[in-house]
């Protein structure tokens, strides 16, 4: 669900994600993500940045536990 989920513009339902997975995201991770500008959380919706979209395999394996 993550990795298809991160490839839209609409990113990823967190809460809908640890539902469905049985884990969360670690919030560290994605702090550092947003902070290098790419990812973006919106309430509890993770979204990838434009400038995330060419490194995507990278956010994605940095989300992935």
């Amino acid at each position: 669900m993550l990795l298809m989920g991160l490839r839209l513009a609409e990113g990823v339902d967190l809460a809908r994600h640890a539902r469905l997975s049985g884990r969360a995201i670690d919030p560290a991770r994605i702090a550092q993500l947003a902070q290098d500008g790419l990812v973006t959380l919106t309430g509890a919706r993770l979204a990838v940045t434009p400038a995330g979209f060419p490194v995507l395999n990278a956010v994605i394996a940095a989300l992935a536990p």
